[in-house]
């Protein structure tokens, strides 16, 4: 697998505005204010943010790498002057489940919801962030998350190893 992603961050904190983003195909572009070229952003990187929709004028605040392709987003902050996206959309929830599947080369896994419902979406980024023991992590890992809804269904923010 080639990973596009530079390890370097070319550039923080950068004003951008959301030229085109299609969540079927999993990726768009976005347009920095400085005027630099369009910069690549794809649906994980969308994902890992509070964001239930990502709309085409609309203006955040991203990382910037290079890319063996060009600039591409490496993460996402918030929108300028205020709260992302719509406020009922930060709704939060704790749920006990079971790690069901976790794939670290395509730095993504999934949460059952020991209680039912849909599987819930966790990204390798967020496990860094949760300061999780990857000693005691895995599948069939019984777990706590911190659930927000995500833009194709229920995203984990927090993670703790029960």
């Amino acid at each position: 697998m080639n990973d596009r992603k530079s390890s370097k961050p070319v550039r923080k904190n950068i004003a951008a505005t959301v030229k085109f983003f299609d969540e079927a195909k999993g990726f768009g572009f976005v347009s920095p204010a400085d005027g630099s070229p369009d910069a690549f952003v794809h649906i994980s990187v969308v994902q890992d943010t509070s964001y239930t929709e990502f709309t085409e004028g609309m203006r955040i605040v991203v990382d910037l790498v290079e890319g063996d392709r060009g600039p591409q987003v490496a993460a996402i902050h918030e929108p300028e002057g205020g709260a992302a996206g719509d406020a009922g959309t930060l709704d939060e929830t704790e749920v006990d489940g079971i790690v069901t599947r976790f794939v670290p080369e395509h730095r993504y896994g999934l949460v059952t919801p020991e209680n039912g419902g849909a599987d819930i979406f966790f990204h390798t980024n967020m496990l860094e962030r949760s300061e999780v023991d990857m000693d005691n992590f895995g599948v069939d890992a019984k777990v706590k998350c911190v659930v927000r809804r995500g833009l194709k269904g229920p995203i984990a923010d927090k993670l703790e190893v029960l």
